[in-house]
Parts: C-alpha cells; structure tokens; sequence
C-alpha cells in the first residue's frame, strides 16, 4: 500500500499528466492506495480556493473523489499528532507534518513532490515526478 500526499491525489482526479510514469506504474501496481484523512481537509480548502477547478460543492467533489477510487483513509490518531511535533521536519507545514507521520505510523512509503518531504532520512518517500 502506498500512502499519497494530497497534491498526488488531486494531480490522480483533475492532471494525471503531472505523475510520472514510474508513478503511475508504482500505484498500479501497488496492494493498495491510502490518504490521510486530513487530505479530505486540503481538498476541500483547495476547492473553496479555486486552486482545483470544478463547478461542484468542495463537498461534492470531495464525496464523488472518495467514492470513485477503492481508497484507504487513515484518520490521524493521537500518536500521529506526536509524531508530527516529535521527528525533525525541515519545515513547519502542519498538514505535511501529519501526512508524513501518517506514514512513518502506518509503515507505509509516501508518494510525493515535495521535496521538503522527499528530503526527510527517516521517511521513505516516493517520487511523484
């Protein structure tokens, strides 16, 4: 199972293109893809923003997104909040924070284009490009 970061799933709905091959072939092949719940979060602010096209509620997009993939959601625990204020982070970002620990907590790699996250010695990352 591969965990994706938030801008991978949006990139999956609305600019496949943006994935690599070696991506896209990693999440074909792999047993299985998972968010962390508060992707649903930044999809939805996303949205509301406009920075994700759609004429549909963020809601909506967010409930037709989840419902159109065989997805895993891992909601974040307590020990994940732990985890994104203990492991070293070369940035401050929250939500990377706690989609990282989601990570390092499930045992699972991130698929990614953050570079910050892709930096990381303690968490195994995945290329998104």
């Amino acid at each position: 199972m591969i965990l994706i970061d938030t801008h991978v799933w949006i990139w999956l709905h609305s600019e496949p293109e943006k994935l690599s091959a070696e991506a896209l072939q990693s999440l074909e092949t792999s047993s299985g893809i998972a968010i962390s719940t508060i992707s649903i979060y930044e999809t939805m602010v996303a949205v509301e923003k406009g920075r994700v096209t759609s004429h549909l509620e963020p809601e909506t997009v967010v409930r037709r997104w989840l419902s159109s993939w065989e997805i895993t959601r891992i909601p974040v625990s307590e020990e994940i909040v732990i985890q994104s204020r203990t492991q070293k982070f070369d940035h401050a970002d929250p939500f990377d924070r706690l989609i990282a620990s989601t990570a390092l907590n499930e045992n699972l790699p991130l698929m990614t284009a953050d570079r910050n996250l892709l930096r990381l010695e303690w968490l195994t990352a995945l290329p998104a490009q």
